[in-house]
């Protein structure tokens, strides 16, 4: 599979019991299957957090994305939350979810002061967060 965002190769990478597509050695973003998010848990989100840990290239922001996993079909680009601080990018084909280096510290960021609950996932990631990165709290 390609990386939609700098068109490198993906690898798997283990995260916790997880098994997902990295682009290891690029641009340093990660594609989630549809329903990989909802099982993310404290131990997969902290090793995703060791994976954003490497030096990643710049990813192209400003072009159109290909699904990795559907080849015809351009990922749309679409708000985390309402806050309107994150954006993720999500295949309407097959929806996997494609997030870029930074996103998932922004996502962090968004759910500790977010006024409603989110998602399982994305708690798991703002716990594993607090763990890991405590210069984050402040933030």
């Amino acid at each position: 599979m390609k990386c939609p965002a700098c068109k490198k190769a993906l690898r798997v990478k283990n995260a916790g019991d997880m098994k997902l597509d990295v682009c290891h050695g690029g641009c340093g973003g990660i594609w989630f299957d549809q329903g990989e998010l909802n099982r993310v848990s404290i131990t997969s989100a902290a090793r995703l957090h060791t994976i954003w840990q490497l030096n990643p290239g710049p990813a192209k922001l400003t072009e159109p994305r290909v699904c990795p996993r559907c080849p015809d079909q351009v990922l749309a680009r679409k708000w985390f939350s309402d806050a309107k601080q994150v954006e993720i990018d999500q295949c309407p084909a097959c929806g996997g979810l494609w997030l870029d280096d930074g996103e998932f510290s922004g996502i962090y960021r968004e759910t500790k002061g977010a006024q409603v609950s989110p998602p399982g996932w994305a708690q798991a990631i703002s716990d594993a967060a607090a763990i890991l990165r405590p210069e984050m709290r402040g933030a």
